[in-house]
């Protein structure tokens, strides 16, 4: 990743009341600035949206992490698994590789039905949740993948993210199975609002989080996380969607400075130095507004949440410069001013241009000598 609960089985009846990726769903990649304690054994079943979920499963291969994460009550329950269903065990097969030592609890009154806590992963969740999507087996509906840190973790067009230990990486698996209007960005809104929701109802941080256009996540003027999304569709139905949210909680990653992200850093440094641990804050109050937000796409489509997020951007108004979207040291002036607004698809709408930008990379302020030296290697 940036690299990204479950119900009993006799509560919601046959598979017919579960949905998952549908083989040969036709994959589309929207991800970043493109605009264009129960049995075990049991066969667990996501319901169809609005069915409601009565537990979760958690999954750890270290419950000392997880413990870190999850509510006491919850930790406290872990104990030695004995199985999974057949639809759940390849996941964790590939996320976990040996299952024989693996721990797990029921989360009670919780929206996702799958939780899978790992301590380190040796690659993105992220992507892997992708290949299972799109693989003839599928993946069941609430799949949250958290791993503690990991290599091989990415951002947008496959940028390095740096996943240390004591943030949030998570990878999540949603099917919706019905048409979405403006798929194309509905997730990325989705999943930047979520984080910028969240965040904003940590005591200590509210309002302090903001858009930076078009998948960055700022506290002040640093950077602290970043999402991506991917879709999967059949016609206009969305058969599949894979979110990407990372979040530097409890430590800053040592990142070079760029023009794009000018600073990075945690949420830590916006709160008391000797205050508790606030992981499983961010992760419980960002599956909440993961889950709130999902039911309102469902139900009344992604206007409302476009709105939301154009509330929550710290782009409009402000004068930018936007660069092509290729490596640090080759980018090309696109175009320099005010951004008047963000348009039905997120393009960016600027003072004294016809056209709206749809894609790039973007710096808050005039910035152009500064980008054109870095460009040539004429600057500091």
């Amino acid at each position: 990743m940036l690299s990204s609960p479950n119900p009993e089985a006799e509560a919601f009846g046959t598979p017919d009341n579960w949905r998952r990726t549908t083989p040969g769903s036709k994959a589309r990649s929207v991800s970043g600035v493109d605009c264009s304690q129960g049995g075990e054994g049991l066969v667990y079943r996501f319901p169809c949206p609005g069915a409601g979920v009565k537990f979760m499963k958690v999954y750890t291969d270290s419950p000392p992490f997880a413990a870190a994460f999850l509510p006491s009550e919850v930790a406290g329950g872990l104990v030695p698994s004995a199985g999974a269903g057949p639809e759940v065990h390849p996941l964790l097969k590939g996320v976990f590789g040996n299952t024989d030592t693996l721990h797990s609890a029921r989360w009670r009154d919780a929206f996702f039905p799958h939780l899978l806590l790992s301590e380190f992963s040796l690659g993105s969740q992220y992507d892997h949740l992708i290949e299972l999507a799109r693989s003839e087996a599928g993946l069941p509906n609430g799949v949250v993948c958290l791993a503690g840190s990991g290599s091989g973790f990415h951002g947008f067009k496959g940028r390095s993210w740096a996943a240390v230990p004591g943030n949030l990486h998570l990878a999540v698996h949603l099917t919706p199975n019905q048409p979405i209007d403006r798929f194309g960005v509905a997730f990325t809104i989705l999943a930047a609002l979520s984080v910028a929701d969240a965040l904003n109802q940590i005591a200590g941080l509210e309002g302090s989080a903001r858009i930076k256009w078009v998948n960055d996540i700022l506290l002040g003027e640093a950077k602290v996380g970043g999402i991506l999304a991917y879709t999967q569709s059949q016609g206009a139905t969305v058969t599949s969607a894979v979110l990407g949210i990372g979040v530097n909680v409890e430590t800053t990653p040592s990142v070079e400075p760029t023009p794009f992200v000018p600073r990075v850093s945690s949420i830590r440094d916006f709160l008391p130095e000797d205050g508790p641990d606030v992981r499983g804050t961010a992760l419980g109050k960002v599956l909440k507004a993961l889950e709130e937000n999902y039911r309102t796409l469902l139900k009344d489509g992604v206007s409302p949440l476009l709105e939301r997020y154009r509330e929550n951007s710290m782009v409009v108004g402000e004068d930018v410069t936007i660069c092509t979207d290729a490596s640090d040291q080759t980018q090309e002036i696109l175009a320099e001013g005010r951004v008047l607004a963000l348009g039905e698809n997120l393009e960016l709408v600027m003072e004294d241009r016809s056209e709206p930008i749809l894609g790039g990379r973007l710096v808050m302020g005039r910035r152009l000598p500064e980008i054109e030296a870095r460009a040539t290697g004429t600057g500091e």
